[in-house]
């Protein structure tokens, strides 16, 4: 597991490979905000103090900043968030946890590795500077349809580059997709999807295998980091098989607003 240092490395590069719509700064917290689409877009990345303001006050602000965008106020929370008390004061609030998620690393070469007899040759993912026709069919497939699909196909179109968008075809239909972004030495693997009709047939594989290739073609010892929900076997079990292992976990603390009394 990362030490503390290692983990907040590697938030940093996460939020600057999935950037929000817009995004505010409180004293070294950053407020991120994207309509309430994607809880990493529409949270507080706390991870430095840059301010001597109490706690409970900059919690207030925050709380004014969501709350006046018509959103609980939400904080993702890992083992570097500042300051360390942070965490308690949002559960003595009443804030509840969502999402436990799992950061997990591994090498490059060594997904390529474990990954390379479980690839049929005759079935190669396509790789695109920036996301197509195909690649949205499967990214929008499992989103609800409406303003959600359409704000998080907008997140997705907008990751920084360098960056690739994978899909692979079953036959003449796109079935799984997924991106990488590059960060120095790091890329990140995200948007890893399957249409439900093309499940459980090594597609995933495919797709990670194609995206770990391509940020190993410099040719640097380049590694790979992705955050996975803890209770996605399916995910999971993939991402043990290609040789990631945990760097740390992180979970979001969400302000639970009530209904208001109209009686």
């Amino acid at each position: 597991m990362f030490d503390e240092e290692g983990i907040r490395d590697l938030e940093r590069r996460a939020a600057q490979c999935w950037p929000p719509f817009s995004q505010g700064l409180l004293e070294g917290w950053c407020l991120r905000f994207s309509e309430g689409v994607s809880r990493r877009a529409n949270s507080v990345l706390a991870l430095d103090e840059t301010g001597d303001s109490p706690l409970d006050l900059r919690i207030d602000a925050a709380e004014k900043y969501y709350n006046q965008r018509g959103l609980p106020c939400r904080f993702q929370v890992s083992g570097a968030v500042q300051p360390r008390g942070l965490d308690a004061e949002l559960e003595r609030r009443g804030y509840g946890i969502e999402a436990r998620t799992l950061v997990m690393t591994a090498p490059a070469t060594a997904v390529l590795e474990n990954l390379a007899g479980r690839t049929a040759p005759e079935v190669r993912a396509r790789l695109f500077s920036s996301p197509n026709a195909a690649w949205f069919q499967v990214y929008g497939a499992g989103l609800a349809e409406g303003r959600e699909r359409g704000l998080r196909c907008r997140l997705a179109e907008g990751l920084p580059s360098p960056r690739a968008y994978a899909v692979v075809d079953s036959g003449k239909e796109p079935a799984a997709a997924g991106a990488a972004v590059l960060s120095d030495d790091w890329a990140l693997v995200l948007c890893m999807a399957t249409r439900e009709d093309f499940r459980r047939r090594g597609h995933g594989t495919r797709v990670l295998a194609a995206l770990a290739g391509w940020a190993a073609e410099a040719g640097r010892a380049r590694r790979l980091f992705l955050q996975v929900e803890s209770e996605n076997a399916p995910a999971m079990a993939l991402y043990h098989l290609a040789g990631f292992h945990a760097a740390h976990t992180y979970y979001y603390r969400t302000q639970q607003l009530t209904a208001p009394d109209n009686a």
